[in-house]
């Protein structure tokens, strides 16, 4: 069976993803949620309630094809800087929220051995190794949000270039980025904002050698799609 591990699933933003995906294209696999909170009821798939942090009750679980691993962002986050300063002015976020190293991410990776990963964090997060950048412009999207991602087989770099609609940290409504998202605009505004678009998964996906049925998405007005800033080379 093809397994897709999806650590820190949240309600399940990679998940819905992943749900339609399996939908569209020839591709068989089974993913499993897990998160500390219960999302049970709301994750699109199998879901495990447990502290994706755990190394020890993670080894249980078989070894995926693909773990994809979306840690806490907040050490990392620019928005976090101000919420850094209700604790301890001289405090930086990494010093009041978990990091990679807090969080055992690579401990985990280690125990888990999976055929492929996928490490995914904000474009500020200094932890991830050669990632790849991707941003909403390149696929179209009214929305910026440029995330990256740390993986173990080659992806390059999709940025594209414009003015979007709506971008994280600026002025929005709610339901506004959700739909940007295609997420359920009924999600928490937290759950919203760390949620990353369906395009993003589909792209990440297309160039593991372990989905050869999923095309990347179409790309539009790209400023650059390359191997060489993601740290790969042809």
């Amino acid at each position: 069976m093809t397994l897709i591990l999806d650590l820190y699933s949240g309600p399940g933003g990679v998940g819905l993803a992943l749900d339609a995906l399996r939908a569209e294209f020839p591709v068989e696999f089974e993913h499993v949620g897990v998160d500390i909170v219960d999302y049970a009821d709301r994750y699109p798939g199998q879901f495990v309630q447990a502290n994706a942090s755990d190394a020890l009750f993670l080894s249980r679980f078989p070894s995926p094809t693909l773990l994809w691993m979306s840690p806490r962002c907040q050490a990392y986050s620019r928005l976090s800087k101000a919420n850094a300063g209700r604790y301890d002015w001289d405090k930086t976020p990494k010093e009041v929220y978990p990091t990679f190293a807090d969080l055992n991410v690579r401990q985990v990776l280690e125990v888990l051995d999976p055929e492929y990963y996928v490490i995914e964090n904000v474009a500020t997060c200094d932890d991830l190794e050669t990632p790849a950048r991707v941003n909403g412009q390149a696929f179209g999207l009214p929305i910026e949000n440029e995330r990256h991602f740390e993986t173990n087989y080659p992806i390059p770099n999709a940025l594209g270039s414009g003015s979007p609609e709506v971008v994280i940290g600026r002025g929005y409504e709610h339901h506004e980025l959700a739909a940007a998202k295609g997420v359920p605009a009924s999600w928490a505004e937290s759950e919203v904002t760390s949620a990353i678009p369906r395009e993003f998964v589909q792209y990440v996906l297309s160039y593991c050698p372990a989905f050869p049925q999923i095309p990347a998405p179409e790309t539009t007005n790209p400023r650059q799609t390359t191997l060489g800033e993601s740290g790969w080379s042809a």
